[in-house]
């Protein structure tokens, strides 16, 4: 069996995750329900970045300890994660004491083969995203994130050699051995790596106690981004042996926001490649939810809830509308406005419309709806272009155009309905009548497969509805992709899908 391991990047535990932030965990959740439905092994991990000054800052302020404070918002991420049916394998926590162990082992590995030495820096360092950066990233002094002036900081610590991997990374991204989508965003990297020179990495802080203390010197606490990001090898249990690499490593993809991209496509690869670990085969930065052309960003005010989006248009329509709302590699512009027109057309006036005009029809008839022998090869063929555009899709994380598949799909069930008129052949030609319904009751089943891993409770009403949810379940993708071999036994109008708001 093939396996299927893919990562999004652990959410900093300083409050509850905005739709922003949910965005990258829903597309993951997303292709792993994919490639689960395909019947891959798949581990799809996630979790919460736990160490740093501003978690100890925060804690202090609200006097409670850091682990009291991380232990709050990490139940947090879990209910906002079990509200928007995160599937996930494993949910990791960086104050793991087994990630511990393996960041400081890891660290002490570095440490022996002099790739990491002690030196003193001095940098425009962000609090709110707990790293340094240098004047040409900054916006007039200010990061472009949080909007705020970096400080000047100058402190003892300890140096990765990252200087050392510049022309080993870019010759594996120019031959594609890195690979980085979407093609801007591996441009990006691309166009930094030729003009900038990388300089040594600061990998540990002086005077941050909430922290993983540098082996053998108290003093220090690992940087907290190289402490989050081992945790792609720790949630799969990786204790720290070189070149003992688990059964999942590595990662078929790694799903990350732009805004962290040369984390993920220079300094992660780097610490990788000093390990002498395989790199993962793909990494995907896609672009940002923007309310009024600004990201949306909890310093800046401006963040949906997913909880109140959820209470207001049920999860899965939430998911549906948070995929579709534009291209995944791009930046988009949302509203709640936006949202509601889209729920109204896509879903209760699109799928949901169908479902209860398809099941009415049916009911009209108390008999069985069995496999016609005269096969509609051109309903037939509707499906299989259809699967087609889909799969492509999904396979280049095209998930708006795989939603639009399914539309289309809809439409031509619509379609098929009024140039069919099914309520008048119930009067004049029964067996007729059958055939039709057959077809748009098998529709219906395929269109059920097809927004499983977008909307698996709808998914499954819609199965129920058709009386085949047991039966279903049990198959394998490549079963229920087949044309014409079900049998309808027992139609139930049940309640309506998408309520119109």
């Amino acid at each position: 069996m093939s396996k299927f391991y893919i990562t999004t990047p652990i959410y900093y535990v300083n409050a509850k995750p905005h739709l922003g932030g949910a965005y990258t965990t829903l597309a993951a959740d997303v292709l792993a329900r994919w490639h689960r439905m395909k019947g891959e092994n798949t581990f799809f991990l996630t979790g919460t970045d736990e160490h740093g000054e501003k978690i100890a800052k925060v804690a202090k302020e609200k006097k409670i300890t850091p682990r009291q404070l991380c232990d709050q918002n990490a139940a947090k991420y879990e209910q906002v994660w079990d509200t928007l049916k995160i599937s996930y394998n494993k949910f990791i926590r960086t104050t793991d004491p087994v990630h511990e162990k393996m960041v400081a082992k890891v660290f002490q590995h570095l440490i022996d083969k002099k790739l990491i030495y002690k030196g003193i820096y001095q940098g425009l360092y962000c609090v709110g995203c707990e790293r340094y950066y240098t004047a040409k990233e900054l916006v007039d002094g200010k990061c472009s994130i949080h909007q705020k002036k970096a400080i000047t900081l100058s402190e003892e610590c300890y140096f990765f050699k990252l200087s050392k991997f510049q022309n080993r990374l870019l010759k594996l991204i120019k031959n594609n051995k890195w690979v980085i989508e979407p093609e801007e965003r591996r441009n990006e990297v691309l166009g930094f790596l030729r003009t900038e020179k990388l300089e040594d990495l600061a990998f540990s802080r002086e005077k941050v106690e909430w922290g993983i203390a540098v082996p053998g010197d108290s003093s220090q606490t690992i940087y907290v981004w190289i402490d989050a990001l081992l945790n792609y090898l720790s949630g799969i249990g990786w204790k720290g042996q070189e070149g003992k690499w688990p059964l999942n490593w590595p990662p078929e993809i790694q799903l990350i926001g732009k805004d962290i991209l040369r984390f993920h496509a220079i300094i992660w690869p780097g610490v990788l490649l000093s390990l002498g670990a395989p790199l993962p085969k793909k990494l995907y930065a896609h672009g940002f939810f923007t309310i009024g052309g600004k990201k949306m960003s909890k310093s800046l005010g401006n963040v949906l809830d997913p909880e109140e989006l959820a209470m207001t248009f049920g999860a899965d329509a939430l998911r549906w509308l948070m995929l579709s709302a534009f291209p995944f590699g791009q930046d988009g512009d949302i509203s709640q406005s936006k949202f509601y027109d889209k729920y109204n057309t896509d879903l209760s006036n699109g799928l949901g419309n169908l479902l209860r005009r398809v099941l009415t029809l049916a009911l009209k008839n108390k008999k069985k709806f069995l496999p016609p022998k005269k096969v509609d090869t051109n309903f037939k063929k509707q499906i299989g272009l259809v699967w087609q555009k889909y799969e492509r899709s999904l396979n280049q994380l095209k998930f708006e155009t795989a939603i639009a598949s399914i539309n289309d799909l809809v439409s031509f069930c619509d379609k098929y309905i009024d140039s069919k008129q099914p309520w008048r052949l119930f009067k004049k030609d029964i067996a007729e009548y059958q055939i039709v319904l057959y077809n748009l009751l098998e529709g219906l089943r395929h269109l059920a497969w097809l927004t499983q891993p977008f909307m698996p409770e709808k998914s499954n009403q819609i199965f129920q509805s058709l009386g085949i949810l047991g039966q279903e379940k049990k198959n394998p993708l490549a079963k229920g992709q087949v044309w014409g071999k079900t049998e309808f036994k027992e139609i139930i109008l049940g309640e309506i899908l998408f309520p119109k708001l």
